[in-house]
């Protein structure tokens, strides 16, 4: 028996898109601090996501600080990460790729979330 076997994977992509919330947290400065904008959520894993969204962060990689507040199923989640890359992506809009900082708990979270997300998906 193979224990090396994945049993999920590297990463979920949406195909529709999730809506979600970036908040870049108060205490830190630039554009977005303390407040909420619109973004979506383009695929998933339990290390981080990727996402789209008109606030352009001007970021230093690994220096900008991000809430992502989404839903999957009926609970809201609000996950702290950092932007490890980003680029423009079509006109006002900027794609990044954020790194998850979770501790056991949000993990365990996160995976039963994505879990039930997925079986509903089959079940559609």
């Amino acid at each position: 028996m193979d224990d090396s076997s994945r049993k999920e994977p590297f990463r979920y992509v949406m195909n529709q898109p999730i809506e979600c919330w970036l908040e870049v947290p108060a205490g830190n400065s630039g554009p977005g601090a303390g407040k909420l904008t619109e973004g979506v959520l383009l695929d998933l894993s339990r290390s981080g996501c990727k996402v789209r969204t008109s606030l352009n962060l001007r970021f230093t990689s690994g220096d900008t600080k991000l809430i992502i507040h989404f839903r999957l199923t009926d609970v809201n989640l609000q996950f702290e990460g950092s932007v490890r890359w980003g680029w423009m992506f079509g006109i006002g809009q900027f794609q990044y790729g954020v790194r998850l900082v979770l501790n056991e708990e949000e993990e365990e979270l996160l995976l039963r979330e994505l879990e039930l997300w997925t079986n509903t998906r089959k079940a559609q």
